[in-house]
C-alpha cells in the first residue's frame, strides 16, 4: 500500500505545522510565473488549433492579475471552460467537479477565471513545440458555487483508487466501484452521534507510566528484558521520533507512535517479549467484540481516504483488505471515527475537494459515514 501520511494519533496538535504546506494543493494564486518568459513567447507564433479570429487567446500577466474570489465547479457533470465568452467559443477543456477556480471578472452570464494553458507553436525557423502561458478563459456561472455545495454522493462513496487483498495490490486510475469487503452509506448527523455514545477506546492511556529520558524511551518486558526506541531529532530523511501512547490489556501490548521525515505509524509491540504485533497508518480502533482492528486515514498529498482493515484472533492480527477511496476523506478529529456498538464503523468526512477550507486551512464542515462488513 503507497505511505500513509499521519495527520493525529491521539490530538490534532501537531497537525498544524504541515497544513499550511499542504493546502497549496488548493489552487491558490503564489508568486508562480509562467513556464514561458515574455521574451519567449514573443518569438513564438501560437498555432491556434482551438482558436478563431473572432476568439483568440487572451494571455495574461500573472503578477498583475487580482483574483476576485474563489469559485467551485458545482455541477457533478464538470464544466467546460472556452477561450471566449460565448457559447460558440472553442473549447479548450473541462474542470471537473469540486474544482477551484480564480475568478478575475464577469461578463453576463460567464465568469473568467485565471488558469495555465499549453499550446503548440511554431518559431520563426520552423521549429516545432508547446509553449505554457497563462490566459483568461471563461466558465458559465451556472456552473460554478461556493465550497460548501461541495458534497460526498451515495454514488460516490464506494469509488475507489486502490485495494491490497493478501499482499495483492490493484490501481484504478479512474476510480472503480466496490462492491465486496465493506458496504458503505451516508447517515444523518443524529444517527451519527447516537452511536457517538456507544463507542469505547479500549486503549489504556497510562502516558505517565513511561516516560522518555532525553531521547530515549524504553518499556520493560515481562520477560526482563527491555524495549528500547531512540529519537532521531534531525531535519532529514532520517528524522524520527517515537512517543509511548498506552496499552491494550485484551491483546497485552504497548502502543508506539512514530513520527518520520514524510511518513509515521502506530504499532502494537507484545508486552512480554517485544515483538511487533502490527503496524498501523494511524490510530487503532477495535470492534466491540475485539475480532476487528481498523484504521482510517486521511492522505493530504494523495487526496484519499485510506482504510485498513485486520482480523485480530488469538493474540495475532492478520491483514484483511486495505482500500484507498477516490471522492472522500475522513475527519481529522479523532474522536469523530469510532466503531460502534452495533458492529458498524462510523466516521465523519468530506468530498476531497471540500476537505481544505476557504482559507487553507481543515475544513469544520462535514458529512456522516457508515461503514459495514460484509461476509466474504
Amino acid at each position: 500500500m503507497k505511505r500513509l501520511i499521519f495527520l493525529s494519533f491521539y490530538t490534532v496538535i501537531g497537525a498544524a505545522v504541515c497544513f499550511s504546506i499542504l493546502s497549496c494543493s488548493n489552487r491558490t494564486k503564489t508568486s508562480e510565473k509562467a513556464v514561458a518568459d515574455s521574451s519567449k513567447l514573443e518569438a513564438a507564433s501560437l498555432k491556434d488549433s482551438v482558436g478563431s479570429a473572432k476568439f483568440p487567446p487572451l494571455p495574461i500577466d500573472y503578477d498583475k492579475t487580482k483574483v476576485l474570489e474563489n469559485m467551485y465547479v458545482v455541477d457533478r457533470a464538470g464544466v467546460e471552460f472556452r477561450q471566449g465568452a460565448a457559447k460558440d467559443a472553442p473549447v479548450l477543456g473541462k474542470y471537473p467537479y469540486g474544482t477551484k477556480l480564480d475568478i478575475i471578472g464577469e461578463e453576463g452570464e460567464w465568469f473568467a477565471i485565471m488558469d495555465r494553458i499549453q499550446r503548440d507553436y511554431k518559431g520563426a525557423n520552423g521549429e516545432t513545440g508547446d509553449i505554457t502561458q497563462w490566459e483568461k478563459v471563461y466558465v458559465a456561472k451556472s456552473k460554478l458555487g461556493k465550497q460548501d455545495k461541495i458534497t460526498i454522493s451515495p454514488k460516490e462513496l464506494n469509488s475507489i483508487v486502490s485495494i491490497n487483498v493478501n499482499g495483492k495490490e490493484t490501481y484504478y486510475e479512474k476510480g472503480h466501484a466496490l462492491d465486496q469487503y465493506l458496504h458503505l452509506e451516508l447517515i444523518d448527523e443524529q444517527t451519527f452521534l447516537a452511536a457517538q455514545k456507544t463507542a469505547k477506546d479500549y486503549l489504556i492511556k497510562d502516558t505517565l507510566s513511561y516516560t522518555k529520558n532525553g531521547k530515549i524511551l524504553e518499556l520493560p518486558l515481562t520477560n526482563g528484558k527491555k524495549l528500547t526506541f531512540t529519537d532521531k531529532d534531525i531535519d532529514n530523511e532520517l528524522e524520527s521520533r517515537f512517543f509511548y501512547k498506552g496499552h491494550y490489556d485484551f491483546l497485552n501490548a504497548f502502543a508506539i507512535e512514530g513520527n518520520y521525515w514524510e511518513s509515521a505509524d502506530v504499532r502494537l509491540f507484545d508486552r512480554q517479549d517485544g515483538h511487533l504485533i502490527v503496524e498501523c497508518g494511524d490510530y487503532p480502533l477495535f470492534s466491540p467484540d475485539l475480532k476487528y482492528l481498523v484504521t482510517l486515514h486521511a492522505d493530504p498529498y494523495e487526496s484519499t481516504g485510506d482504510l485498513q482493515l485486520f482480523h485480530v484472533k488469538q493474540g495475532k492480527v492478520t491483514p484483511m483488505v486495505f482500500i484507498s477511496f477516490k471522492e472522500w476523506m475522513p475527519t481529522w478529529k479523532p474522536e469523530l471515527m469510532f466503531w460502534g456498538k452495533d458492529g458498524s464503523i462510523y466516521t465523519a468526512a468530506n468530498h476531497v475537494n471540500g476537505y481544505w477550507g476557504e482559507d487553507g486551512s481543515l475544513s469544520d464542515r462535514a458529512q456522516f459515514i457508515r461503514i459495514k462488513i460484509l461476509k466474504h
